[in-house]
């Protein structure tokens, strides 16, 4: 047979699914002896092989002479209940996701436009850092650099704010502090939450991809910006802007160290200049050309 007897005697899978075997199977005599009135060749409605049709069904659902046809198929029966309402939940879950991505787009986007904002004039860290000293290890540059270094060499650069919380940087391999004023950190991101390889720009050259230490925008408002947090604590990856470039987002470092600096500590910095890693100076790394910071 194929089509199901339930579906020849206009039954749906719902009130196949509701009702018991003996109300079931009175609701089937019914509507065969309503279809057979309707149908029977006799009549000048009549249609043999309708009939015939209606015959067959009542026959494999007549629960007194044949109860193992009857529950064979209604157990079918109810088999495409469940793929309708799987069905209908399916494409109900996808209306509302739609529905819900284009809802995180438009908030992200009015998100990163407020944070573009506020980074016009001042960090994004809550509250401000003053009188503090951040280690950081500048996992961007250890990424470049053709084998690991420790000691005096590591990818280590601090970050010190004074207490007007002005930040002042000492690059990795650096003696001396500068300003930063340029700068804008926006905050971290949980160690556990990216891969910042993955995320990181990257640009050919002889040993293959070298990541910058920058992402784009768009990736950072796909990947990062879910997980930003307004604040610093160690296990954070630190971002930052350039009020000037907004497209670019630049990777500090992994945040490892958080010390206060004393209320009479003095500041000294270079004056402020576009600041730059040098190749083959005395405190400076000299394993190869590395990638411009600020």
């Amino acid at each position: 047979m194929r089509r199901n007897p339930f579906e020849i005697l206009g039954l749906s899978p719902r009130i196949v699914k509701e009702l018991d075997e003996e109300g079931l199977f009175r609701l089937v005599r019914a509507c065969y002896r309503t279809l057979q009135q309707v149908y029977h060749p006799d009549l000048s409605s009549g249609s043999g092989e309708k009939a015939l049709e209606i015959n067959l069904a009542f026959e494999a659902l007549d629960l007194r002479k044949n109860p193992e046809s009857f529950r064979y198929w209604r157990r079918a029966y109810l088999k495409r209940l469940s793929r309708r309402t799987l069905q209908g939940r399916l494409e109900e879950m996808h209306l509302r996701l739609g529905r819900s991505e284009r809802e995180r787009e438009t908030l992200s986007e009015a998100f990163w436009q407020s944070l573009l904002s506020r980074a016009q004039e001042d960090h994004l860290l809550t509250p401000l850092p003053r009188h503090l000293r951040l280690k950081i290890y500048d996992i961007s540059l250890q990424y470049r650099l053709p084998y690991p270094v420790f000691g005096r060499k590591a990818p280590f650069k601090e970050f010190l704010f004074d207490g007007k919380g002005q930040v002042f940087v000492r690059l990795a391999g650096a003696s001396e502090l500068r300003s930063a004023s340029q700068l804008r950190l926006l905050g971290g991101v949980p160690r556990e939450k990216i891969e910042p390889w993955i995320l990181l720009e990257k640009t050919p050259s002889e040993e293959g991809l070298r990541p910058e230490n920058f992402l784009r925008a768009e990736t950072f408002k796909r990947a990062c910006l879910p997980y930003l947090q307004h604040q610093i604590r160690p296990n954070l990856y630190l971002f930052s802007l350039r009020p000037e470039d907004p497209s670019r987002l630049y990777l500090e470092g992994l945040l490892l160290e958080i010390k206060p600096l004393p209320r009479d500590f003095k500041i000294v910095a270079k004056e402020e200049e576009s600041l730059q890693f040098r190749q083959n100076a005395e405190d400076s790394f000299s394993e190869r050309d590395l990638p411009l910071l600020y």
